[in-house]
């Protein structure tokens, strides 16, 4: 538990440092007008969804969904040095009837990094990344098996490396030296080795000898791609790629893989306030074990158990304010 309230005091003081340096420069932007190096854009947005059935033949349950977004980036260049803080918010749910709630998207993350010229369109650049969810998730339609929480897991990164950023469209970071830390702090998953914290040691009573780890440290290699394209004047392309290998995995054989974290939205605008998303999400990370399952005489056994391409797809329609 020290392990997380220092990565907490860390992040903590990375984005006090930055908001020093904001301030101050915003201080002096009032004689220097200082404020034309500032850049921001954000995306606000709340998506609805819903399904009604009746008397209808092939069987379907009544829903209601809804989803929110925060997409928000703020940017400060001059001369030789740049600094960019974004943030990612999401939350969804659907309801089915009277008869249950489940959660649909939960996403919490921020990210600061700090540039300064190098060469061309090259920077040194350093990172930090933080990564979580707002509330439980659980293994529906059972809701009293806990899956995921807050810091549960939770992910921060520290990467020190070089950018490339020919346009404001596109921009790929390298880091030869990157530390990710995952972070899970509800025991009874760490106990079970979530996330690839080592997991609790019992002996052969079934007594508990040591708890799970709280903390997976791996150090490695860290590559992180931009894009955005708008295909047409109504159509916007947003594609983010994440790859990450560790040098110091203690199983050798593991460490040629590379985990994988890959999103990618087209979106349609209709109008000013209304818009389309369809979303894809692609993750591999060799620590994560994915249950297989098989019906057998009625019953769902677990046929086997391994790292898997994790795939998540959503399209809604709803409102859309961005600035």
């Amino acid at each position: 538990m020290q392990n997380v309230n220092i990565a907490f005091f860390l992040l903590f003081l990375v984005n006090l440092v930055f908001a020093n340096d904001v301030f101050a420069d915003s201080t002096h932007s009032v004689k220097t007008d200082s404020l034309k190096y500032w850049k921001s854009t954000g995306r606000f947005s709340l998506n609805f969804n819903q399904n009604a059935f009746n008397n209808w033949a092939v069987g379907g349950e009544n829903s209601i969904s809804g989803k929110s977004l925060v997409d928000y980036k703020t940017r400060f260049e001059k001369d030789n040095f740049s600094a960019e803080y974004t943030n990612k918010m999401a939350y969804g749910v659907v309801g089915y009837g009277l008869e249950r709630v489940e959660k649909t998207d939960d996403r919490l993350e921020a990210s600061v990094s700090l540039s300064r010229k190098a060469i061309r369109k090259w920077t040194y650049t350093s990172l930090f990344t933080f990564k979580s969810q707002f509330t439980d998730s659980y293994k529906y339609p059972n809701d009293s098996v806990v899956v995921s929480s807050f810091m549960a897991p939770g992910y921060l990164n520290a990467s020190i490396g070089f950018n490339y950023r020919p346009t404001d469209k596109f921009e790929v970071f390298i880091s030869p030296a990157s530390g990710k830390f995952t972070f899970v702090t509800n025991q009874s998953l760490a106990d079970k080795g979530a996330f690839g914290v080592d997991k609790a040691v019992f002996d052969t009573s079934g007594a508990l000898i040591r708890e799970g780890a709280n903390l997976l440290c791996e150090f490695g290699i860290n590559v992180l791609s931009k894009f955005s394209k708008d295909l047409t004047n109504q159509v916007e392309l947003i594609s983010t790629l994440n790859l990450y290998n560790n040098y110091l995995d203690n199983d050798r054989s593991n460490r040629w893989n590379i985990d994988l974290d890959w999103e990618t939205s087209l979106n349609f605008s209709i109008n000013k306030y209304l818009q389309t998303v369809l979303f894809l999400h692609l993750k591999y990370d060799h620590d994560i074990s994915i249950q297989q399952y098989e019906i057998v005489d009625g019953q769902r056994i677990v046929i086997s158990e391994g790292p898997r391409l994790q795939f998540k797809e959503s399209i809604g329609i709803g409102l859309m304010y961005k600035i």
